[in-house]
């Protein structure tokens, strides 16, 4: 503490030995320093968040594209088999009957066919595989009473029975079995359980299990990579890697491998992992339940990002450079008038009368007091003069006197000195030909003057939309190629009252959630019309809208604040959607506040409804 105090001690004193020169120096570089590394923070942030945004988009039409070639590939091969199944197709032999409608029917319906018939059954199988899918390694034909009839090897039940597709219920839908490593095989397969229907009564009587090699998987996601290391990889919904460029982590269940780090709660996500950050993103299939992957280092896809920042530190050791070299030529011409009143006044404190401060054109307050002191030194020279004869006690006394009366016209400098001074640096920029920054600030002053007036509940709505209208002006400066904002309300609605900060809040969240999202690519429309002898203020915005759960989850908490004004308040931004139907409800009454229509993929309309002609009764 006693450390703090000394430091603390040791900074005023060296701020008190400064001259007031050196004092706008520090302050002019400090201050410009500061808002030169807020704006390369804050464009390092949001093009981080650009980059992010981009490889979402990409990488999920890229997973989806495939999951949808995948899902097509399994549902042509388990439409090829109906046929097959049905007993359509008819296979010559003397071996069959008249009566004979299919032996893959026969064979499942009894156990008794003898072994030519079931050696022919097998054939057809063979044929199958060698006419259609070459990628089939074995078919199996499994009966509801479990009996299987493989097309090649044996069907001892010893061996089936770890398939993870042995014991798998009987379903009346086609079933993706992912990668496993089947019987007797060195390499992973996965396999295609398809239902098989009696033809006689439509009932389920048995499934045709496919077991095929990932060749035609690896076909369809090829050689695709993303940047110089990513790549996309599919995950089972019981978390075991069905496909992965790394050939012995497949069937390995994920937590298993070196990706156990990986973290598949969110479909977009930035993580890290040994110190390095991953782009994350994945789609699921609706037929397979799998997961595909794409996960790419961030750096690689960040590029351009370190280019941006060496440019940003280049433009702002530039602009550091310009400043320490025009900051103090700019303070020494605010201070120079008043280094003339110093010297003046000086040489008047050593007697000498003929002090006179110079005199610049202008109407500040430096140049204000160094003609007040000009007089008084004339005055002061005419009472010397007049005084000349009088005792040596005396006129010491008078000097002494004036030397007070210097001494107190100099202490009576006006404190508005601070606030012209600010003036001066508002004139400066103005004069550097910066008018988006000019205008900017001025409309951001007036912003935090209107909402420092404490004093007002209810203002009049055209004070209300002017308001508003800076806080667009500082958006469209922030995007100023794309993004678009009206503002229709007609003259006679103008002198309704409302709650102030009412409509700003409610375009906030429409900037935040709609414009920024789209980078500015959005418009803002505010509207007004009567209802009754209410009126409606509409905002509307064109963006991607609101998700249906917070949607719903939004509505209830109005329509709970709506009858027990406050209940349910939590910490919400203090002029959020809540806060601004809350204050609506306690003034105006329940019958008043703020509605949210929103359409997916289209946009979003909050509705406020306020009073157009007072009523003294308030319920």
């Amino acid at each position: 503490m006693n450390i703090e105090k000394v430091g603390g001690s040791s900074m005023k004193q060296l701020l008190y030995r400064l001259t007031l020169r050196q004092k706008i120096i520090v302050s002019f570089i400090s201050l410009a320093m500061v808002s030169v590394l807020s704006m390369n923070s804050l464009s390092s942030f949001y093009y981080t968040r650009t980059i992010q945004q981009d490889f979402y988009n990409i990488t999920e039409t890229t997973t989806e594209s495939l999951n949808h070639q995948i899902e097509i590939y399994f549902q042509q091969i388990a439409k090829s088999t109906y046929a097959m199944n049905a007993g359509i197709l008819r296979y010559s032999s003397v071996l069959l009957e008249q009566g004979d409608s299919s032996l893959i029917q026969d064979w499942l319906r009894d156990d008794s066919m003898s072994l030519g018939k079931i050696s022919m059954t097998k054939e057809i199988l063979r044929k199958y595989i060698s006419f259609n899918y070459p990628e089939i390694d074995n078919i199996y034909l499994m009966s509801l009473d479990r009996r299987v009839l493989p097309t090649y090897g044996s069907s001892s039940d010893i061996e089936l029975s770890n398939q993870p597709w042995f014991l798998l219920p009987m379903s009346l839908q086609l079933e993706i079995i992912p990668t496993y490593y089947g019987e007797q095989l060195s390499f992973p397969v996965l396999a295609a359980a398809i239902p098989i229907f009696d033809v006689t009564d439509t009932k389920i009587s048995g499934r045709l299990v496919l077991q095929m090699r990932l060749t035609e998987i690896k076909n369809m996601i090829g050689n695709m990579r993303i940047g110089k290391t990513g790549y996309i990889f599919m995950v089972s919904s019981d978390g075991k890697i069905v496909h992965h460029p790394n050939t012995k982590w497949l069937a390995s269940p994920i937590e298993e491998t070196e990706l156990s780090w990986l973290s598949l709660d969110e479909p977009n996500s930035l993580q890290e992992w040994n110190g390095e950050k991953y782009l994350v993103s994945y789609s699921v299939s609706d037929v397979t339940g799998w997961k595909t992957i794409a996960m790419v280092p961030f750096k690689e896809m960040a590029t351009g990002m370190q280019i941006a920042q060496n440019s940003a530190v280049i433009v702002m050791a530039l602009l550091i450079l310009l400043i320490i070299i025009s900051v103090p030529i700019m303070a020494n011409r605010i201070t120079r008038s008043m280094v003339y009143l110093k010297r003046a006044m000086e040489k008047l404190q050593t007697g000498d009368l003929s002090a006179r401060a110079p005199i610049t054109p202008g109407r500040d307050e430096i140049q204000m007091l160094s003609v007040s002191f000009n007089r008084m030194a004339e005055r002061l020279n005419q009472l010397v003069n007049t005084v000349y004869s009088m005792e040596l006690k005396e006129v010491q006394m008078k000097l002494l006197q004036k030397e007070a009366t210097i001494q107190a016209l100099q202490n009576q400098i006006n404190p508005h000195l601070l606030y012209n001074t600010l003036d001066i640096i508002k004139s400066i920029a103005f004069l550097e030909g910066v008018p988006r920054i000019e205008r900017m600030a001025e409309n951001l002053a007036s912003l935090y003057r209107f909402t420092a007036k404490l004093e007002q509940s209810e203002i009049s709505l055209v004070e209300e939309l002017e308001h508003l209208k800076k806080y667009l002006e500082i958006i469209h400066i922030r995007y100023t190629k794309h993004f678009e904002s009206k503002v229709y309300v007609d003259d006679k609605y103008l002198s309704a009252t409302i709650i102030k900060l009412s409509l700003q809040p409610i375009v906030e969240n429409a900037v935040k959630y709609a414009v920024e999202p789209q980078n500015g690519k959005a418009a803002v429309i505010i509207s007004a019309y009567p209802e009754g002898s209410d009126l409606i203020i509409e905002i509307g915005d064109n963006g991607s809208g609101i998700k249906a759960d917070i949607l719903q989850d939004l509505k209830e908490r109005l329509a709970s604040i709506t009858h027990q004004p406050n209940h349910g308040m939590k910490t919400y931004d203090s002029l959020g959607l809540v806060n601004v139907h809350n204050r609506l409800v306690l003034y105006y009454g329940k019958s008043y506040g703020i509605e949210i229509h929103s359409f997916p993929g289209k946009g979003t309309v909050v509705s406020v409804r306020i009073p157009f002609e007072r009523k003294d009764n308030i319920s």
